[in-house]
């Protein structure tokens, strides 16, 4: 495997947030969808003037161990969500984004909650495009 493959497969570092203070900015604003499973925060760039975070969407996880016991549960949720937003970065509007479990995984097999939280993000993604069109 070459490095440029290697690239290709991860999620790009420009594509997340990375310190609190910008967690903090998104989870004190409104939430926007809110769910079985997930809350998603906004923080749009409407008003921003720093033209780096203008060119893309940003997405910040918190799935904490108090909600999803089990590593393979926590990481397999993060990467279903991470794949919906990156699926879905053209219909939503530019802007910081953070996702969060609402209340803890139910207990049933991984595939059947994949499939759950897979539904259920990308309605939230959906519901948010629709919004800010308005």
């Amino acid at each position: 495997m070459n490095t440029n493959d290697k690239k290709r497969a991860r999620f790009p570092a420009g594509a997340r947030l990375h310190k609190s203070h910008e967690y903090k900015t998104v989870i004190n604003s409104y939430p926007v969808a809110k769910g079985n499973l997930f809350y998603v925060n906004s923080f749009l760039h409407n008003n921003v003037t720093d033209i780096t975070s203008l060119k893309t969407s940003r997405i910040g996880l918190i799935f904490s161990k108090k909600m999803a016991h089990r590593a393979v549960v926590r990481n397999s949720l993060k990467r279903v969500v991470r794949e919906s937003f990156r699926a879905n970065a053209n219909i939503i509007p530019k802007g910081d984004y953070v996702v969060r479990l609402r209340s803890k995984a139910p207990i049933c097999s991984l595939r059947v909650l994949k499939k759950n939280a897979r539904s259920e993000i990308n309605y939230h993604f959906s519901k948010i495009s629709k919004c800010t069109k308005k």
